[in-house]
Parts: structure tokens; C-alpha cells; sequence
């Protein structure tokens, strides 16, 4: 677990839109959440369901100025 969740962090691959909830079905998109670490350039960006808190990783990263 990560980041204070109450659920391992699934994995969702990038294709076309992503907008539906893999966990709980939920249609209408996801908040968005970065982890950023003391001294790295990018961070890492998260999604999370506003209906069941699940968190999913997509393996992308971000520059945050």
C-alpha cells in the first residue's frame, strides 16, 4: 500500500480514454494525484476513483516546475 491507501494500487494501461473505474465501474473520469520525491525531476502520476478511492499507476511521469 501506498500514498495512505486502503487498497494496493492497480495498474491500468493507457488506450484511448481513459474515464471508467476497473474496480467499481464508475463512468465519469478520475481525480488525478502526483508523487513527487525529494531531488528527481518527474513525478509520478496517479488516478483516483471519486466513487470507490481506488488508485491505479499508468507509468507516466511528469516535469513539475
Amino acid at each position: 500500500m501506498e500514498m495512505g491507501a486502503k487498497k494496493e494500487i492497480g495498474k491500468i494501461e493507457a488506450k484511448e480514454e481513459i474515464y471508467q473505474c476497473p474496480s467499481c465501474g464508475y463512468e465519469d473520469g478520475f481525480h488525478v494525484s502526483f508523487r513527487l520525491k525529494p531531488g528527481e525531476p518527474k513525478g509520478e502520476v496517479f488516478l483516483i476513483c471519486p466513487s470507490c478511492h481506488s488508485r491505479f499507476r499508468l507509468g507516466w511521469k511528469v516535469s513539475i516546475s
